[in-house]
């Protein structure tokens, strides 16, 4: 395990409400507008674990100004490896 996989999430202040989930990334190919779950199935190349985080005392006001979550989503981690759905 290289140094950069226990890095410490950096914030500023604690009381912006750090919080982190895990989550599985899908890495596709392209993918047609309309195409169905099958279809699209059939472009996914890579899985990837991603550890998401939020800061979660951000979030209610970014929601209510309609504009998405720019502040309250950092960077995400991803797994240093990915595998293919064979």
């Amino acid at each position: 395990m290289g140094r950069w996989s226990r890095d410490k999430i950096k914030v500023a202040c604690e009381s912006v409400g750090i919080d982190f989930d895990s989550e599985v990334a899908v890495i596709t190919d392209y993918v047609p507008m309309g195409a169905s779950v099958k279809q699209a199935a059939q472009h996914i190349k890579l899985l990837m674990l991603l550890n998401d985080v939020s800061l979660r005392n951000l979030v209610p006001g970014e929601l209510a100004k309609s504009f998405g979550l720019f502040g309250s989503k950092p960077s995400s981690a991803f797994s240093p490896v990915a595998i293919t759905v064979d």
